[in-house]
């Protein structure tokens, strides 16, 4: 996809998107996530305008909150609400980019836009583990798919990565779940998703390639009592290919 944003750029967008945009209005409705935590949506939208009130860059979304107010809910709340914010001021300079490339070229008309929703995967009483999911335009044939994944020791409210849940180092997790992704392509091949062999290269070496300085410590959710590990459009296969997963049990 071409753009005239840096994709350098978008990949620090990226690893920044998580909660959250501009203003801030909570929703009456609430989501029945089921077991331990009352879930609720909050609504977030903000525009910023070009000089003549016209809008370049658009953000909404729904984000959850946990009702709750034990000492664990309160821990996660903070968790999210860090996030939102993180979130809000990398936005602002964001925006200021866009509004500069676009006083650099009276011709470029496009509407810059970032959309997100979220889903809770595990609320019982060992995790609460929700997915946000993201999807952000910067010109170009398609928008840009991303996820930030949350997940926290439901009893604590302390915020997990996989090596605490897995009780192992991070070099041990990652060995782990790379040797999930050879796996599942020893099984599945290219109908996986991952990139297809070209000419003499060979597809099992081009994925190992791939996965070298890939870390999933926090690329994960938990879901049904195993740990989905997930890799970023692009990182192991094509844009259609979409976010290539394995899953792991929690033992």
């Amino acid at each position: 996809m071409k753009s005239r944003i840096n994709m350098k750029k978008f990949g620090a967008i990226v690893l920044a998107a998580s909660l959250s945009f501009g203003m801030l209005a909570t929703s009456a409705q609430e989501t029945n996530a089921a077991a331990n935590y009352q879930v609720k949506k909050v609504a977030y939208s903000k525009e910023y305008k070009r000089d003549d009130g016209t809008a370049y860059f658009t953000v909404k979304g729904k984000f959850p909150q946990i009702k709750n107010d034990t000492d664990a809910a309160k821990k996660i709340n903070q968790a999210l609400t860090k996030e939102k914010n993180s979130l809000i001021n990398q936005w602002k300079k964001n925006a200021k980019e866009y509004k500069n490339e676009i006083k650099k070229d009276n011709n470029l008309e496009i509407t810059y836009g970032d959309e997100i929703i979220y889903k809770v995967y595990s609320n019982d009483d060992k995790y609460f583990s929700v997915m946000l999911s993201g999807y952000l335009f910067i010109g170009g044939a398609h928008g840009n798919p991303y996820r930030s994944c949350l997940t926290f020791d439901a009893q604590t409210g302390e915020k997990l990565t996989a090596t605490k849940i897995f009780g192992i180092s991070k070099k041990q997790l990652n060995q782990k779940v790379k040797k999930l992704y050879l796996k599942k392509y020893d099984k599945m091949g290219e109908e996986a998703g991952f990139y297809p062999a070209i000419g003499d290269e060979d597809g099992r070496k081009l994925l190992q390639d791939n996965l070298k300085n890939m870390d999933f410590n926090s690329s994960f959710y938990v879901k049904n009592g195993k740990a989905v590990f997930y890799a970023e459009p692009y990182a192991l296969g094509t844009y259609a290919a979409g976010f290539i997963s394995v899953s792991a049990t929690i033992k």
